[in-house]
């Protein structure tokens, strides 16, 4: 658990939320692929060392710095192994269920590839990730439990900010391997190193997307739009331009900070974190205009 941040709600093995320290802007931070908590019952046939290369790995340290900002900072606790909150919950391979699954199943080419809700392969996406299926019980338990509970809360941070402000502004925090894996949809090409996605100009608006562009930017770093990848589920099921709830998902490049073969810290570590707190006083900032604007707008 981060120890830098000021819990304001915490449950233990599913999320831990800080809010803004001083006066908040309408921005929630969120982390849902960085956590390491592994519940006792999980279980895989594969290595450590192969489970862990599916994590977006020290995330939760390097946008610590967002609450200062006057962010709210979630931070999903449980690995992405386990369960994956960028996913949706239909997004499950029957054939990893033992038993009859009561509902429907909406399988993509995620869950094709090992990478849906419930992931079946690990490490660059050449290992199996469990040798046998998993009970329709402990997938719901993974659902109810897990998945559910963090997006209630992401849904309710953004709700309150856009209830209090007139708009809210949601950044959903990723890393990528600085090479797609065998399970990934650009298997084998070098990635840039930021890529900020919108699912092609449907979940915000334009000057949000050109705000985060020309502030990595400015910082010295190549930055795309929607190369590699243009946003999931976290962005997908709480963005809502249209009623003020601005959703875009940031992908950095892993070896800008850390040694993708040993999993430790690289030289670039401290930089990064310094990198990203001015990006995340960017965006508290101009969420706090828009949020002006808005007010004069409506007044």
């Amino acid at each position: 658990m981060p120890d830098a941040v000021a819990v304001a709600n915490y449950i233990p093995g599913v999320l831990l939320r800080s809010d803004p320290a001083g006066p908040a802007a309408p921005v929630v931070f969120d982390i849902p692929r960085s956590g390491a908590d592994y519940p006792r019952r999980f279980r895989s046939s594969a290595s450590l060392d192969a489970v862990q290369r599916q994590i977006s790995m020290y995330l939760e340290e390097l946008y610590l710095d967002a609450p200062a900002a006057g962010a709210t900072y979630l931070y999903a606790l449980f690995p992405n192994a386990f369960i994956d909150a960028n996913r949706h919950e239909t997004d499950i391979d029957p054939a990893m269920i033992d038993g009859e699954w009561p509902g429907p199943l909406n399988p993509t080419v995620k869950s094709e590839l090992g990478i849906g809700l419930i992931h079946s392969a690990c490490g660059i996406g050449e290992i199996a990730l469990q040798d046998g299926k998993l009970s329709v019980d402990d997938v719901r338990d993974r659902i109810e439990n897990f998945f559910l509970p963090y997006h209630d809360e992401l849904a309710a941070q953004l709700a309150a900010h856009r209830a209090a402000h007139g708009v809210a502004y949601h950044v959903s925090c990723h890393s990528m391997a600085s090479v797609g894996g065998k399970s990934t949809l650009d298997a084998g090409q070098p990635r840039v190193q930021f890529d900020i996605g919108d699912r092609h100009g449907t979940t915000c608006e334009p000057g949000f997307v050109a705000l985060v562009k020309e502030t990595l930017e400015g910082l010295g770093y190549d930055v795309h739009v929607n190369k590699h990848y243009a946003g999931a589920e976290s962005i997908r099921r709480h963005a809502d331009p249209a009623n003020g709830i601005h959703s875009l998902q940031i992908e950095m490049n892993r070896a800008l900070y850390m040694n993708e073969d040993d999993f430790t810290r690289g030289p670039g570590f401290d930089t990064v974190r310094g990198h990203l707190a001015t990006l995340e006083r960017a965006i508290c900032g101009y969420a706090r205009d828009r949020a002006a604007a808005t007010r004069t707008v409506t007044a």
